[in-house]
C-alpha cells in the first residue's frame, strides 16, 4: 500500500514511522529539510522537500497513485488547502486533520466529505472520546470505540441490584439508539434471543452510539448516583469534555488559569462550575474539595501541568484520575505514577487512520473478557455483490454479528438490511 503522509511535524513523523514498519510504501512532503532528514533517519520512508500546498509538489509525489493521503501539518490551512488540492488531483482517499472545531458541523471527532475530503479529524474531540470512554470504562467490564468514533460496545454486568433482572435481554427497555447484542453467560457469548431471563451474573453486550451506551450502562446497573468530575484545563480538549458530561447529567467543574478562558467556557457551559485557580497548587485543589470527585481529568496544553495535577488529585485520594499527554509513549510512566489512563493525539490520529485505510479483511481486533469471543472490525470489499442483505450473509452459528458502520455510520444489523462492498461488520467471533 501506498501512503504520502503531508508534514513532517510530530504527529506526520509518528504516523510515517508507524506505516512504515507496517511495510507500507511511505513518502513524507515538507518545506522544513532538516525535518525531513529526522524522519528519514527513524523510519524507512521516501522524502520529498517542498510547499505542501503546491499541485506540482502534491503531483510530483504521486498523490494520485497512492493508496491514501494524510494530511497533518500545524496549519489548519494549509492541511485543508493540501487536503482539498489532493483531492481535486484524484487523490483515492484524504484524511486532513484540522484541530479548530469551528471547522466542523457536527460534534463528533469525525467529519466525512468535506469539500471532497474523505475525512477531517478533529483531535481535541478525539481525545476527548477517548478520555470519556476510560470513564465509562469504570463501570463496565469493556468499552470500545468502532466507525470512526460513532459506535461504542460495551460489555456490562448489571448485578444483584440490576433493575432489568429477569427480563428477556433481547427487550430491554434501553432506548432506540442502543441495542443488547448478545449475552455472555458461562464463559460463552450467546444470541440476546437466547437469554428468557437476565441474571445478575450474565454480562450484556451493548451496541450503539456513545452517549446512549453511557446511559445504558447506568440504567443496567441501576446507578442513578450523579458522579462528579473535575477538570483542569478549559482549553478544546476541556471544553469538549465538560460539554458532553453534562450531557450525560455529571456535575462537572473546570478549573482554569487563565481568567478570559473561564469567562469564556462560563458563558457557554451552562450547569458546570468554573473556577479560575492554578490547578498544579494542592491549596487550591483543597479549597474545591477535589478529593471529593469521582473523576478528575487533566487537559492542560502542557503536559508536566498536566502530570503534577494528577498526581496531586491521587495524592488527595481522588478514585479516579486522567491526563492529557501530547508527547507519546508515556502510558506506562502515568500508570507506574498511579494515573489510571492517558490519552493523546498521536494514538488517536492513528488509531483513526488505520481504520480509514482502504483494505479488505480485519481492520481491527479485541478481546472480550470472560469468553473466548473477540470484536474484529472486517471490511468487505469494494466488489463485494450488490443485492444482498445480513440474512444472506449466513455467517456461522458462533459468529456474531454487532453492527453494520458505513461512511461512520452505524446502523443496527436488522436481517433485512442491505449490505454494499466497502461496509465495515463489527463481528464476534
Amino acid at each position: 500500500m501506498k501512503i504520502i503522509v503531508v508534514g513532517a511535524g510530530e504527529v506526520g513523523t509518528w504516523l510515517a514511522r508507524a506505516l512504515s514498519a507496517r511495510d507500507f510504501e511511505v513518502t513524507v512532503i515538507d518545506r522544513d529539510r532538516s525535518a525531513l532528514e529526522q524522519v528519514d533517519e527513524i523510519a524507512d520512508v521516501l522524502t520529498l522537500a517542498g510547499d505542501v500546498t503546491s499541485r506540482a509538489v502534491l503531483r510530483r509525489a504521486g498523490v494520485v497513485e497512492a493508496d491514501a493521503t494524510l494530511v497533518m501539518t500545524g496549519s489548519d490551512d494549509a492541511n485543508v488547502v493540501a487536503g482539498a488540492l489532493a483531492a481535486s488531483l484524484g487523490a483515492q482517499r484524504v484524511v486532513v486533520r484540522v484541530d479548530d472545531p469551528a471547522f466542523y458541523d457536527t460534534e463528533a471527532g469525525v467529519e466525512l466529505g468535506v469539500i471532497g475530503i474523505h475525512a477531517a479529524l478533529c483531535v481535541s474531540r478525539l481525545v476527548s472520546e477517548e478520555l470519556l470512554r476510560m470513564i465509562r470504562a469504570v463501570d463496565a467490564l469493556y468499552v470500545g470505540l468502532f466507525a470512526a468514533n460513532s459506535l461504542e460496545v460495551a460489555l456490562v454486568r448489571p448485578g444483584e441490584h440490576g433493575p432489568f433482572l429477569g427480563q428477556p435481554a433481547s427487550s430491554l427497555p434501553l432506548g432506540a439508539d442502543v441495542w443488547v447484542a448478545g449475552v455472555v453467560r458461562d464463559l460463552a457469548l450467546r444470541p440476546s434471543a437466547d437469554i428468557n431471563a437476565l441474571e445478575e451474573d450474565d454480562d450484556v453486550l451493548l451496541a450503539g452510539s456513545p452517549l446512549a451506551i453511557d446511559r445504558s450502562i447506568r440504567a443496567l446497573r441501576g446507578d442513578r448516583s450523579k458522579s462528579r468530575v473535575v477538570i483542569i484545563g478549559g482549553g478544546d480538549v476541556g471544553f469538549q469534555l465538560a460539554r458532553i458530561l453534562l450531557r450525560t447529567g455529571r456535575q462537572v467543574d473546570v478549573i482554569d488559569i487563565d481568567a478570559q478562558r473561564c469567562a469564556f467556557v462560563a458563558a457557554r457551559l451552562e450547569g458546570a462550575t468554573v473556577i479560575h485557580a492554578d490547578g498544579t497548587r494542592i491549596e487550591a485543589l483543597r479549597d474545591e474539595a477535589v478529593e471529593r470527585a469521582d473523576f478528575f481529568i487533566a487537559v492542560t496544553a502542557r503536559d508536566e501541568v498536566n502530570l503534577m495535577a494528577s498526581l496531586l488529585a491521587v495524592d488527595l485520594g481522588v478514585p479516579r484520575t486522567f491526563a492529557l499527554t501530547h508527547r507519546p509513549g508515556y502510558t506506562d510512566v502515568y500508570n507506574h505514577l498511579g494515573i489510571h489512563g492517558t490519552a493523546g493525539p498521536h494514538e488517536q490520529i492513528q488509531r483513526l487512520v488505520q481504520w480509514m485505510l482502504p483494505s479488505a479483511g480485519a481492520v481491527c481486533r479485541e478481546q472480550l473478557p470472560g469468553c473466548a469471543h473477540e470484536l474484529i472490525d472486517v471490511q468487505l470489499p469494494r466488489a463485494f455483490p450488490s443485492g444482498l442483505s445480513v440474512a444472506d450473509l449466513a455467517l456461522p452459528a458462533e459468529v456474531m454479528l454487532v453492527c453494520i458502520s458505513r461512511a461512520g455510520e452505524p446502523f443496527r444489523p436488522e436481517a433485512t438490511l442491505a449490505v454494499q462492498g466497502g461496509d465495515h461488520l463489527i463481528i464476534a467471533s
